[in-house]
């Protein structure tokens, strides 16, 4: 059931998957608001800092309460980044299967050498043989394709998200 190669059918899948996970964590996370908190939390962990340093009792009260600020903070702001995560893993995991199904026990020849881990059956045997294959596994050319595919359009996102802010300022 391979409709055009397993290169070219593996890659759009991954350009797809990641320009899903790309919106929902672009819809579902108010970046603003989490900059925000993590520039708050960087002010509050240089207080935190300094007041370590002394050994007065208001300081130590000063402490307790900025820890537990951060603490909340840091909550919310991993509750926030998780989301989208919740949302997209159950899509991957069924995308993953019909790949599974399709590829499983596929060897993708790729015109260029990459870089693989090899590894035996034993699970603890270390360490990992690296190898340079143009032959391999259908899950490593996902794997492949997923990273640089989400290195790209992260990158291009952040472009033309500066780029619109700076069309603002003028």
């Amino acid at each position: 059931m391979v409709f055009i190669s397993p290169i070219v059918d593996i890659a759009l899948v991954c350009v797809v998957m990641v320009c899903i996970s790309q919106t929902l964590q672009r819809k579902l996370v108010d970046r603003k608001k989490l900059k925000r908190d993590q520039q708050e939390l960087k002010e509050k962990q240089k207080r935190v800092k300094e007041l370590m340093q002394k050994e007065d009792p208001e300081s130590k009260k000063e402490l307790e309460k900025l820890q537990t600020e951060m603490l909340e903070l840091m909550a919310s702001t991993m509750k926030a980044s998780t989301k989208p995560m919740f949302v997209s893993l159950p899509l991957f995991f069924v995308v993953y299967g019909l790949l599974a199904m399709v590829y499983s026990g596929s060897l993708i020849e790729l015109p260029f050498p990459v870089l693989v881990l090899h590894r035996s059956a034993e699970f603890f045997n270390f360490p990992s043989i690296p190898d340079i294959t143009s032959q391999i596994s259908w899950l490593w050319w996902y794997v492949y394709c997923s990273v640089t595919t989400s290195i790209i359009i992260s990158l291009a996102l952040k472009a033309y998200e500066k780029s619109k802010e700076n069309q603002i300022k003028k």
